[in-house]
């Protein structure tokens, strides 16, 4: 089966808080280019929570976020 990238942009995090909760793995794009997997475990309009594969916890402040990106399998 094949992937696709759905990208949500960071000032659209609280419209797609219960769909970046649900995913297993997202993967957070920082203004300044720096990139942190795992697993979203918390969203309100001023920070996230996120464990990495560690399991480290780090709470980002949302307007440093310049997007969150996940995987989808297609249907094809």
């Amino acid at each position: 089966m094949g992937k696709r990238q759905i990208r949500i942009s960071g000032t659209k995090l609280q419209e797609h808080t219960f769909e970046l909760l649900e995913r297993p793995v997202v993967q957070v794009v920082l203004r300044n280019r720096v990139v942190l997997a795992g697993k979203l475990l918390h969203v309100s309009p001023e920070t996230i929570t996120v464990l990495d594969m560690r399991r480290s916890k780090h709470v980002l402040p949302t307007d440093q976020i310049q997007e969150i990106i996940y995987d989808l399998e297609a249907a094809f």
